[in-house]
């Protein structure tokens, strides 16, 4: 079964930051406040059923190791990411330029990535350090067979042309 939806926690500190963030940053994907209650949860959604959200949480994030400074126990525990998918790499960049000037900060210009041939990404952190990134992926294959209608054409073209001189040449047109 595809995914529902996904929940980030906030904080009631970070919440209208994470919240504001959101708003711009989804804008160009077609996102839109889909339910909120204000300092408490908010559901975006692009298509009539919300699948992204942010909720309070209740407080805010304690230090998982006490002795750990915020930057130290964010490096420990790892990062949340979160994929958009998109529908074209305009899209990618578009989403990206939002989110910067959202305040995001980079973690991976708009580009193809190497680990895999058609996937084409941009990340960035959100306020509370989430990794979260917009990708386009076309797999290779599907580019390959995306191009065929050209491809055929020019050889149903050669083939045409080459029949036509044949005939042409055994009829004495040529």
């Amino acid at each position: 079964m595809p995914l529902g939806h996904v929940s980030l926690p906030t904080g009631p500190s970070n919440y209208k930051a994470m919240r504001d963030f959101y708003v711009a940053a989804l804008k160009p994907l077609g996102y839109t406040v889909f339910l909120e209650e204000e300092g408490h949860v908010c559901g975006f959604h692009a298509h009539m059923v919300p699948d992204f959200w942010l909720h309070c949480g209740g407080e805010d994030f304690a230090p998982v190791n006490p002795g750990l400074s915020a930057d130290e126990n964010l490096k420990a525990r790892g990062r949340t990411h979160v994929a958009f998918n998109v529908a074209s790499r305009g899209q990618v960049e578009e989403w990206y330029r939002n989110a910067v000037k959202a305040g995001g900060i980079p973690n991976g210009e708009p580009g193809e990535r190497s680990y895999a041939k058609g996937y084409y990404a941009a990340f960035v952190l959100d306020p509370l350090g989430n990794n979260i990134e917009a990708v386009y992926y076309k797999p290779y294959w599907l580019q390959v067979a995306s191009s065929m209608p050209t491809v055929l054409s020019m050889l149903f073209g050669a083939v045409v042309s080459h029949l036509v001189w044949g005939y042409a040449k055994r009829t004495g047109w040529a």
